[in-house]
């Protein structure tokens, strides 16, 4: 007997368009606001990095486990919009999307507007939904595909011809481009077909053989190998006791479990009430088995059953741990709450609703569902902004250097480096130096090795991933003082990174100099360091014992300093205001205040002067 329907031919009211509209745009918003609030996995990194070729390179680089399809339409997406993760995720943002509307369709053909809208809410309400649907991957194919192939083998099996046969079998070759970690749920949804269409059910071997032309190309000249190999292997990790095994399985996909265990509950109850009162009818002593019964029922059981089927064949599925190979578990439960919930009064129906649209945007960790996440990404966008042309890397050896990745080394230097890095292996030679490092002991002695040398100076990154920045003079040989000190050069700063060029300032304008310093011997005195800014005369100056910065709590007194180690300090200046347009020169001069006597080195004028920078001062 062909399945009674709930007017599933009916058009669309403008109401119910404008309330599917406003839950497409929610749906919208609650991704928008995230799509930077969680790093790059390794497992997007490698999407990206596969599209930096030619289509034919493209298709030659996909795994057997993974299928081109995606890879050249995130290629097409990158060319248009660029390589940064934002304008990458919202191409799934922009995929993901049609999804609500499918999902909608599919629950309205058979139980009405209100369980589509709920079951729709709920579907992208879950938290590996969301983030599906902003990761850079094939998922959000799937994700999307999954309520179109439910959809269309309704309408197919209602009416079945090769028109409706068509879109059905490519919707079943897109959910397999989309990842193979579907075909649990294919093989579930089959199972759904034949209990609601029963005998009917060879109607779709049409459709269903379409499917498996497009596929089986693919899947026995890649795939089947890498099936066999994956079912094969022997997987021994010790897997929790049930029922908690069901409960964590299920809270792993949630955001706040105790709302959704509620919300399962309330279904739960709904549902029994629903069913005990038409048992209690006159016309309805017994239940009968109607196509919204078997619905219910078979909902119902891929909400209870499916983490056990995953749970017993986790030795050869290997779907239950890494949980997240399950993602699509939460499709038939969001199918069982929205049949269920529609159920409820008027006012239950609002507050569920209500409920997943907080859902939708409430916060929690995406990193969470990532595979292998470094902070190479967040690293190096700070060093972007802090790095100086002539500057140079150079990595820790160690295997506990978590982010020692190549591709994604690859992909953060194309995006954040165009010009490219410079690496080295060893320290001779590069002035400035930064040390990416895991901070194991062998990569905490070479940092002491290299600061007998270098100073050390700004850091960024977690241990595993930690960038520190070391530099050396910038003049290494330096200026003699008759004193015994050494002057090895002075910047002006730009920030935290020294002027290239001459400096052009404005009026008025505070600057920060960095002078650096040691010793060939014992100084006998505690010397005065001063700074002025010259044009014909002295504008202005700056003296005091040195104002040293490095080493940490190293003395000011020149007396205390000791030969063999760098001493750096810093002077914060300004610009004279008012002045007009010209040129200053920044010169030091080094005395005792005792006798007031210039110390006179190399290159000074008779007063002391030792010319330092010249600074271009623009003004009105």
């Amino acid at each position: 007997m062909k399945p009674k329907l709930t007017n599933p031919m009916r058009r669309l009211s403008t109401r119910h368009l404008w309330i599917l509209t406003l839950v497409v745009l929610l749906i919208t918003a609650s991704r928008a606001i995230r799509i930077n609030d969680f790093h790059l996995d390794n497992d997007e990194i490698w999407s990206i990095w596969q599209t930096m070729g030619t289509p034919q390179q493209i298709i030659q680089w996909t795994s057997p486990t993974e299928n081109p399809t995606y890879f050249l339409l995130l290629d097409g997406w990158k060319n248009l919009a660029g390589m940064d993760p934002f304008a990458l995720r919202y191409l799934s943002l922009l995929i993901c999307l049609p999804g609500v509307v499918f999902m909608y369709r599919a629950l309205r053909r058979q139980h009405g507007h209100t369980a589509g809208l709920i079951a729709a809410l709920a579907y992208y309400a879950f938290a590996v939904s969301q983030f599906t649907s902003l990761q850079a991957r094939s998922y959000v194919i799937a994700q999307i595909c999954l309520p179109l192939f439910l959809w269309l083998s309704l309408r197919y099996f209602d009416h079945p011809n090769w028109k409706r046969a068509l879109p059905l079998a490519l919707t079943l070759f897109f959910l397999y481009v989309g990842t193979i970690t579907i075909m649990p749920a294919l093989a579930l949804l089959g199972l759904y077909l034949l209990v609601i269409y029963r005998w009917r059910i060879w109607t779709g071997l049409f459709p269903a053989a379409l499917g498996v032309l497009f596929i089986a190309p693919d899947f026995i000249f890649n795939k089947l190998l890498q099936v066999q190999e994956h079912s094969s292997v022997a997987r021994i990790s010790k897997l929790p006791p049930l029922p908690q095994a069901w409960f964590s399985f299920f809270s792993y996909f949630t955001s706040a479990p105790p709302i959704w265990y509620i919300l399962v509950l309330v279904a739960l109850g709904t549902i029994i009430f629903a069913y005990w009162r038409k048992s209690r009818s006159a016309d309805n002593r017994r239940i009968h088995f109607s196509t919204q019964t078997l619905d219910v029922i078979f909902w119902l059981g891929w909400l209870l059953l499916v983490p056990l089927i995953l749970y017993v064949a986790e030795p050869k599925l290997g779907f239950f741990t890494p949980t997240r190979y399950g993602w699509w578990y939460v499709f038939g439960v969001a199918i069982f709450l929205g049949i269920t919930l529609a159920k409820l009064p008027n006012i239950g129906r609002l507050i569920v609703t209500l409920t997943f649209v907080v859902l939708a945007f409430f916060p929690f960790r995406l990193n969470n569902f990532g595979y292998i996440v470094t902070p190479l990404g967040e690293d190096l966008k700070w060093l972007r902004d802090h790095l100086e042309a002539n500057d140079a890397l150079m990595l820790d050896t160690s295997t506990k250097l978590s982010c020692s990745f190549p591709e994604e080394w690859d992909y953060y230097t194309h995006l954040y480096f165009p010009q490219g890095l410079r690496f080295v292996d060893h320290p001779e030679g590069t002035r400035r130096l930064w040390y990416v490092a895991s901070l194991d002991d062998a990569s905490q002695q070479v940092g002491k090795d290299l600061t007998k040398n270098y100073v050390a100076g700004r850091f960024v990154g977690p241990p595993g991933c930690f960038f520190r920045l070391y530099e050396a003079p910038p003049d290494p040989v330096g200026i003699l003082y008759p004193n015994g000190m050494r002057f090895h050069g002075a910047e002006i700063m730009d920030g935290d990174k020294p002027y290239n060029g001459t400096p052009v300032m404005r009026e008025g304008q505070p600057f920060k100099v960095r002078i650096w310093w040691s010793v060939d011997k014992q100084v006998d005195l505690d010397y005065s360091v001063s700074l002025g800014l010259w044009d014909t005369k002295l504008e202005t100056n700056w003296d005091s014992a040195p104002n040293l910065v490095s080493p940490e709590n190293a003395p000011h007194e020149t007396s205390r300093w000791q030969p063999n180690q760098i001493y750096v300090e810093e002077r914060d200046l300004q610009i004279p205001y008012p002045y007009s347009r010209g040129q200053l020169a920044l010169n030091l001069i080094v005395y005792w205040f005792g006798d007031n006597k210039r110390q006179l080195p190399p290159g000074a004028n008779p007063d002391g002067n030792l010319f330092l920078k010249l600074i271009q001062v623009v003004a009105w």
